[in-house]
């Protein structure tokens, strides 16, 4: 495996709120893109709960993790340490807008020729086969949260419920309280955010490492707002990630489009390993 990954924070934010995994011990690689809470919090070193949530699972996924365990066990086991960091800082769990929350992307190449990945929110894994098809091989649940967010409310109000009008939730942070009330429900997106649910809400699966080229997982702060999925991979592949982020990065400036932390890893497979 050649392994390439890059991962930097947003201009204007003073540490990144994504981590990475490389463990090649164990074979496991993952990106975690950490939610900015809506409830402040800082802990002694002035980190908020997205830069905790992020980095307690890429922690966990270095020192922690067993070989014997699924991806999915694994996630289940640091979102659990997710919320007991929580209990340790008296977080109040009841409060979704408070919690400590994370999207991953990981993969874990197993011995018996498959490789296995699990996903939550809208980090992405994309995979480029050896015919040259290139897939995603998750869903963005994130996307289009706040349409679906809108249409729970109305569903809502149908039912009797007593919610303020559209006019309060055109309010960015009223917004974003209401969808964060969503996560690891049906109609809303999935997340690491320390709730046992998340169980029911991880995307998971295999595919045989012989009929992959190269695995890309990266964090939304990747996504171009002019690419598909398929011309992200293009790109990443053709210059690499650092020199993608950088040209993606000065193309949010000069457009004065939000910039967001970019993280990936990218991984091509060698013709021996996809032979075994």
């Amino acid at each position: 495996m050649i392994i390439e990954s890059f991962c930097k924070a947003a201009p204007h934010k003073r540490v990144s709120e994504d981590s990475i995994v490389i463990n090649e011990k164990l074979n496991v690689f993952g990106v975690f893109d950490g939610a900015t809470p809506l409830v402040p919090f800082q802990d002694e070193n002035g980190m908020n709960g997205a830069h905790l949530a992020s980095n307690i699972f890429k922690d966990y996924f270095l020192r922690l993790y067993k070989s014997n365990l699924t991806l999915v066990e694994g996630i289940v086991n640091a979102n659990r340490m997710l919320s007991e960091r929580m209990d340790k800082y008296k977080v109040n769990q009841e409060i979704h807008e408070g919690l400590w929350s994370t999207c991953a992307a990981m993969i874990k190449v197993e011995e018996e020729g498959k490789i296995s990945y699990a996903q939550l929110g809208d980090c992405m894994i994309m995979a480029e086969y050896q015919n040259g098809t290139i897939k995603a091989l998750t869903r963005d649940t994130v996307k289009d949260i706040s349409y679906r967010a809108k249409a729970w409310r109305e569903e809502l109000r149908k039912q009797g419920v007593n919610l303020p009008d559209e006019e309060y939730f055109q309010n960015r942070t009223n917004q974003l309280v209401f969808n964060r009330s969503l996560a690891n429900k049906e109609y809303g997106y999935t997340v690491a955010n320390g709730k046992e649910e998340v169980v029911n809400f991880i995307q998971h699966g295999q595919i045989t490492i012989s009929e992959i080229k190269t695995l890309l997982l990266i964090t939304d702060g990747l996504f171009h707002p002019k690419y598909s999925v398929k011309e992200t991979f293009k790109k990443i592949q053709t210059i690499g990630l650092q020199a993608y982020s950088i040209e993606l990065e000065q193309y949010e400036i000069r457009n004065n489009l939000r910039s967001d932390d970019k993280s990936g890893i990218m991984i091509r497979f060698c013709k021996e390993e996809s032979a075994t």
